[in-house]
Protein backbone atom coordinates (compact mmCIF):
# COMPACT_ATOMS: atom_id res chain seq x y z
CA UNK A 1 0.00 0.00 0.00
CA UNK A 2 2.77 2.46 0.90
CA UNK A 3 4.31 2.39 -2.58
CA UNK A 4 0.90 3.05 -4.15
CA UNK A 5 0.35 5.90 -1.73
CA UNK A 6 3.67 7.49 -2.63
CA UNK A 7 2.75 7.30 -6.31
CA UNK A 8 -0.60 8.90 -5.53
CA UNK A 9 1.02 11.75 -3.61
CA UNK A 10 3.48 12.42 -6.43
CA UNK A 11 0.57 12.49 -8.86
CA UNK A 12 -1.36 14.94 -6.70
CA UNK A 13 1.63 17.24 -6.39
CA UNK A 14 2.32 17.12 -10.12
CA UNK A 15 -1.26 17.83 -11.11
CA UNK A 16 -1.56 20.71 -8.66
CA UNK A 17 1.67 22.29 -9.81
CA UNK A 18 0.74 21.86 -13.45
CA UNK A 19 -2.70 23.36 -12.94
CA UNK A 20 -1.61 26.20 -10.70
CA UNK A 21 1.64 27.27 -12.28
CA UNK A 22 3.75 26.58 -9.20
CA UNK A 23 3.79 25.62 -5.55
CA UNK A 24 2.44 28.78 -3.99
CA UNK A 25 1.06 28.23 -0.50
CA UNK A 26 -1.19 31.25 -0.47
CA UNK A 27 -4.88 30.71 0.15
CA UNK A 28 -6.70 31.55 -3.09
CA UNK A 29 -9.85 29.84 -4.35
CA UNK A 30 -8.70 30.44 -7.90
CA UNK A 31 -5.84 28.00 -7.28
CA UNK A 32 -8.09 25.19 -6.09
CA UNK A 33 -9.43 22.32 -8.08
CA UNK A 34 -13.12 21.67 -8.70
CA UNK A 35 -13.31 19.53 -5.57
CA UNK A 36 -12.01 22.42 -3.50
CA UNK A 37 -14.70 24.69 -4.90
CA UNK A 38 -17.73 22.54 -4.09
CA UNK A 39 -18.92 24.62 -1.14
CA UNK A 40 -22.59 25.36 -1.77
CA UNK A 41 -24.18 22.10 -2.85
CA UNK A 42 -25.02 19.34 -0.39
CA UNK A 43 -22.32 16.77 -1.12
CA UNK A 44 -23.85 13.52 0.11
CA UNK A 45 -21.50 10.58 0.37
CA UNK A 46 -22.90 7.10 -0.29
CA UNK A 47 -24.68 5.67 2.71
CA UNK A 48 -23.59 2.46 4.35
CA UNK A 49 -25.09 -0.75 3.03
CA UNK A 50 -26.44 -1.26 6.54
CA UNK A 51 -30.02 -0.03 6.74
CA UNK A 52 -30.24 3.30 8.52
CA UNK A 53 -31.00 2.95 12.22
CA UNK A 54 -30.87 -0.86 12.17
CA UNK A 55 -27.66 -1.42 14.15
CA UNK A 56 -25.06 0.05 16.44
CA UNK A 57 -22.46 2.18 14.68
CA UNK A 58 -18.99 2.83 16.07
CA UNK A 59 -16.51 5.47 14.98
CA UNK A 60 -13.41 7.27 16.21
CA UNK A 61 -12.57 10.96 16.06
CA UNK A 62 -9.28 12.83 16.18
CA UNK A 63 -8.14 16.41 15.74
CA UNK A 64 -5.00 18.52 15.40
CA UNK A 65 -3.02 15.43 14.68
CA UNK A 66 -0.79 15.37 11.58
CA UNK A 67 2.42 16.62 13.18
CA UNK A 68 4.66 13.62 12.61
CA UNK A 69 5.56 13.75 16.31
CA UNK A 70 6.15 10.79 18.59
CA UNK A 71 2.92 11.81 20.32
CA UNK A 72 0.94 11.41 17.08
CA UNK A 73 2.46 7.99 16.47
CA UNK A 74 1.57 6.96 20.05
CA UNK A 75 -2.06 8.02 19.52
CA UNK A 76 -2.15 6.10 16.24
CA UNK A 77 -0.75 2.97 17.89
CA UNK A 78 -3.37 3.21 20.64
CA UNK A 79 -6.14 3.59 18.04
CA UNK A 80 -4.93 0.48 16.23
CA UNK A 81 -4.67 -1.52 19.45
CA UNK A 82 -8.03 -0.24 20.72
CA UNK A 83 -9.75 -1.29 17.52
CA UNK A 84 -8.74 -4.90 18.21
CA UNK A 85 -11.33 -5.09 21.01
CA UNK A 86 -13.44 -2.01 20.24
CA UNK A 87 -14.21 -2.13 16.52
CA UNK A 88 -14.79 0.96 14.40
CA UNK A 89 -14.94 1.46 10.66
CA UNK A 90 -14.63 5.24 10.35
CA UNK A 91 -12.47 8.06 11.71
CA UNK A 92 -13.85 11.60 11.72
CA UNK A 93 -11.26 14.35 11.91
CA UNK A 94 -11.79 17.87 13.23
CA UNK A 95 -9.06 19.41 11.09
CA UNK A 96 -5.41 20.41 11.16
CA UNK A 97 -4.74 17.07 9.54
CA UNK A 98 -1.29 17.98 8.20
CA UNK A 99 1.13 20.38 9.85
CA UNK A 100 2.49 22.91 9.26
CA UNK A 101 0.60 23.86 6.09
CA UNK A 102 -1.32 20.97 4.49
CA UNK A 103 1.43 20.26 1.96
CA UNK A 104 1.32 16.83 0.28
CA UNK A 105 5.05 16.56 0.91
CA UNK A 106 4.13 15.56 4.48
CA UNK A 107 1.31 13.10 3.76
CA UNK A 108 3.49 9.99 3.96
CA UNK A 109 5.25 10.78 7.25
CA UNK A 110 2.31 12.41 9.02
CA UNK A 111 -0.69 10.40 7.79
CA UNK A 112 -0.02 7.26 5.78
CA UNK A 113 2.82 5.88 7.92
CA UNK A 114 1.35 6.32 11.42
CA UNK A 115 -2.15 5.21 10.39
CA UNK A 116 -1.26 2.43 7.95
CA UNK A 117 -2.75 -0.21 10.25
CA UNK A 118 -6.15 1.49 9.96
CA UNK A 119 -5.92 2.35 6.27
CA UNK A 120 -4.77 -1.17 5.37
CA UNK A 121 -7.76 -2.56 7.30
CA UNK A 122 -10.18 -0.49 5.23
CA UNK A 123 -11.05 2.07 7.92
CA UNK A 124 -12.38 5.22 6.23
CA UNK A 125 -11.25 8.68 7.24
CA UNK A 126 -13.79 11.49 6.90
CA UNK A 127 -11.87 14.70 7.38
CA UNK A 128 -12.66 18.34 8.04
CA UNK A 129 -10.29 21.12 7.02
CA UNK A 130 -8.47 23.21 9.62
CA UNK A 131 -6.59 26.47 9.39
CA UNK A 132 -3.25 24.73 8.82
CA UNK A 133 -4.70 22.52 6.05
CA UNK A 134 -5.78 25.45 3.87
CA UNK A 135 -2.37 27.12 3.84
CA UNK A 136 -1.43 25.10 0.76
CA UNK A 137 -3.67 25.73 -2.24
CA UNK A 138 -6.68 26.33 -0.02
CA UNK A 139 -6.71 22.68 1.07
CA UNK A 140 -6.80 21.21 -2.44
CA UNK A 141 -4.10 18.53 -1.85
CA UNK A 142 -6.12 16.96 0.97
CA UNK A 143 -9.44 17.42 -0.84
CA UNK A 144 -8.07 15.52 -3.82
CA UNK A 145 -6.40 12.68 -1.91
CA UNK A 146 -9.00 9.91 -1.42
CA UNK A 147 -7.60 8.68 1.89
CA UNK A 148 -8.73 11.87 3.63
CA UNK A 149 -12.30 10.96 2.61
CA UNK A 150 -13.53 14.46 1.76
CA UNK A 151 -16.45 14.63 -0.66
CA UNK A 152 -16.05 18.40 -0.86
CA UNK A 153 -15.18 21.26 1.44
CA UNK A 154 -18.53 20.62 3.13
CA UNK A 155 -20.32 17.30 2.95
CA UNK A 156 -22.77 14.92 4.60
CA UNK A 157 -22.32 11.24 5.45
CA UNK A 158 -25.33 9.09 6.37
CA UNK A 159 -24.75 5.64 7.81
CA UNK A 160 -26.56 3.34 10.24
CA UNK A 161 -28.87 6.03 11.54
CA UNK A 162 -26.14 8.65 12.02
CA UNK A 163 -26.04 11.85 9.97
CA UNK A 164 -22.53 13.36 9.91
CA UNK A 165 -22.36 17.00 8.81
CA UNK A 166 -18.73 17.90 8.16
CA UNK A 167 -17.94 21.54 7.45
CA UNK A 168 -15.01 23.79 6.58
CA UNK A 169 -14.94 26.35 9.40
CA UNK A 170 -12.05 28.29 7.84
CA UNK A 171 -14.82 29.78 5.70
CA UNK A 172 -18.03 28.63 7.33
CA UNK A 173 -20.98 28.60 4.93
CA UNK A 174 -23.95 29.02 7.25
CA UNK A 175 -26.56 28.74 4.51
CA UNK A 176 -25.04 25.40 3.49
CA UNK A 177 -24.96 24.34 7.14
CA UNK A 178 -28.65 25.11 7.62
CA UNK A 179 -29.57 22.97 4.62
CA UNK A 180 -27.22 20.15 5.52
CA UNK A 181 -28.69 19.84 9.02
CA UNK A 182 -32.15 18.95 7.72
CA UNK A 183 -32.62 15.37 8.84
CA UNK A 184 -33.94 12.69 6.50
CA UNK A 185 -35.97 9.57 7.31
CA UNK A 186 -33.77 7.15 9.23
CA UNK A 187 -31.47 9.79 10.72
CA UNK A 188 -31.58 8.98 14.45
CA UNK A 189 -28.51 11.05 15.37
CA UNK A 190 -26.92 14.20 13.95
CA UNK A 191 -23.20 14.69 14.55
CA UNK A 192 -21.52 17.91 13.38
CA UNK A 193 -17.75 18.20 12.92
CA UNK A 194 -15.63 21.22 12.06
CA UNK A 195 -12.39 22.76 13.26
CA UNK A 196 -13.03 25.97 15.21
CA UNK A 197 -14.76 25.34 18.56
CA UNK A 198 -18.16 26.62 19.63
CA UNK A 199 -17.38 26.07 23.33
CA UNK A 200 -13.74 25.70 24.40
CA UNK A 201 -11.96 26.23 27.73
CA UNK A 202 -8.60 26.15 25.96
CA UNK A 203 -6.19 28.92 26.99
CA UNK A 204 -4.67 29.23 23.50
CA UNK A 205 -7.81 29.97 21.47
CA UNK A 206 -10.96 29.47 23.51
CA UNK A 207 -14.47 29.64 22.07
CA UNK A 208 -14.65 31.05 18.56
CA UNK A 209 -15.83 34.63 18.34
CA UNK A 210 -19.11 35.06 16.48
CA UNK A 211 -20.31 31.47 16.89
CA UNK A 212 -22.47 32.03 19.95
CA UNK A 213 -25.37 32.33 20.37
CA UNK A 214 -26.28 31.80 16.69
CA UNK A 215 -24.79 28.34 16.12
CA UNK A 216 -26.16 26.74 19.33
CA UNK A 217 -29.59 28.14 18.42
CA UNK A 218 -29.32 26.68 14.92
CA UNK A 219 -28.17 23.32 16.27
CA UNK A 220 -31.07 23.17 18.73
CA UNK A 221 -33.61 23.96 16.00
CA UNK A 222 -32.17 21.29 13.72
CA UNK A 223 -31.91 18.56 16.34
CA UNK A 224 -28.12 18.23 16.53
CA UNK A 225 -26.94 15.80 19.21
CA UNK A 226 -23.12 16.03 19.23
CA UNK A 227 -20.68 18.70 17.99
CA UNK A 228 -17.01 17.79 17.49
CA UNK A 229 -14.39 20.54 17.17
CA UNK A 230 -10.62 20.97 17.42
CA UNK A 231 -8.21 23.94 17.24
CA UNK A 232 -7.43 23.94 20.96
CA UNK A 233 -5.04 21.05 21.61
CA UNK A 234 -6.93 19.57 24.56
CA UNK A 235 -9.80 17.27 25.38
CA UNK A 236 -12.86 19.13 26.63
CA UNK A 237 -16.51 18.21 26.96
CA UNK A 238 -19.36 20.49 27.92
CA UNK A 239 -22.21 19.87 30.24
CA UNK A 240 -25.50 18.95 28.62
CA UNK A 241 -26.32 22.12 26.68
CA UNK A 242 -30.07 21.72 26.18
CA UNK A 243 -29.68 18.26 24.71
CA UNK A 244 -26.41 18.88 22.85
CA UNK A 245 -22.87 17.96 23.87
CA UNK A 246 -19.90 19.93 22.51
CA UNK A 247 -16.48 18.25 22.50
CA UNK A 248 -13.06 19.67 21.68
CA UNK A 249 -10.85 16.84 20.48
CA UNK A 250 -7.57 18.50 19.62
CA UNK A 251 -5.06 16.19 21.24
CA UNK A 252 -4.12 14.08 18.23
CA UNK A 253 -0.41 14.86 18.05
CA UNK A 254 0.37 18.59 17.96
CA UNK A 255 1.79 20.18 21.10
CA UNK A 256 -0.71 20.24 23.97
CA UNK A 257 -2.33 23.46 25.23
CA UNK A 258 -3.75 24.32 28.62
CA UNK A 259 -7.25 24.23 30.13
CA UNK A 260 -9.12 26.96 31.93
CA UNK A 261 -12.16 26.85 34.20
CA UNK A 262 -15.24 27.93 32.24
CA UNK A 263 -18.91 27.76 33.22
CA UNK A 264 -19.82 25.28 30.48
CA UNK A 265 -17.07 22.72 31.19
CA UNK A 266 -17.84 19.21 32.35
CA UNK A 267 -14.30 17.87 31.84
CA UNK A 268 -11.05 19.28 30.47
CA UNK A 269 -7.78 17.38 30.12
CA UNK A 270 -4.38 18.38 28.75
CA UNK A 271 -3.74 14.98 27.17
CA UNK A 272 -3.10 13.36 23.82
CA UNK A 273 -6.14 11.29 22.92
CA UNK A 274 -8.79 10.23 20.43
CA UNK A 275 -12.53 9.75 20.82
CA UNK A 276 -14.40 6.49 20.56
CA UNK A 277 -18.13 6.92 19.93
CA UNK A 278 -20.83 4.25 19.99
CA UNK A 279 -24.17 5.20 18.45
CA UNK A 280 -26.93 2.92 19.67
CA UNK A 281 -30.64 3.19 19.01
CA UNK A 282 -31.28 5.04 22.28
CA UNK A 283 -27.97 6.68 23.24
CA UNK A 284 -24.61 8.00 22.11
CA UNK A 285 -21.67 6.91 24.26
CA UNK A 286 -18.47 8.95 23.98
CA UNK A 287 -15.11 7.91 25.45
CA UNK A 288 -11.89 9.93 25.43
CA UNK A 289 -9.05 7.43 25.07
CA UNK A 290 -5.51 8.65 25.82
CA UNK A 291 -2.35 7.49 24.05
CA UNK A 292 -1.64 5.40 27.16
CA UNK A 293 -3.42 4.57 30.39
CA UNK A 294 -7.04 4.48 31.45
CA UNK A 295 -9.94 6.14 29.63
CA UNK A 296 -9.91 9.88 30.39
CA UNK A 297 -13.63 10.48 30.28
CA UNK A 298 -16.90 8.85 29.40
CA UNK A 299 -20.35 10.30 28.94
CA UNK A 300 -23.58 9.34 27.26
CA UNK A 301 -26.44 11.32 25.85
CA UNK A 302 -29.92 10.49 24.69
CA UNK A 303 -29.75 13.56 22.49
CA UNK A 304 -32.64 15.77 21.50
CA UNK A 305 -36.18 14.51 21.00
Amino acid sequence: MRLAVRVLVVGVVASLLAGCGGGSASRSPAQSTEAAQSTDRISLAPASSTAAGSSTFRFAAIGDWGSGSSAEYAVARRMCAWRGSHPFSMVVTTGDNIYPDGSPLYFQQKFFDPFDCLLDAGVQFRSALGNHDVMTLNGAPELNTPEFGMKGRNYVIRTSGVRFVIADSTDLKRDWLRRALIAEPGDRWTVVAFHHPVFSPGVEHGSTEGYRPSLPRLFRRKGVDLVLNGHDHIYAATKDMRGIRYVVTGGGGASIYGCSNRWFVRKCAERYHFLYVVARANELVVKAVPSSGEVLDRFSTTGRD
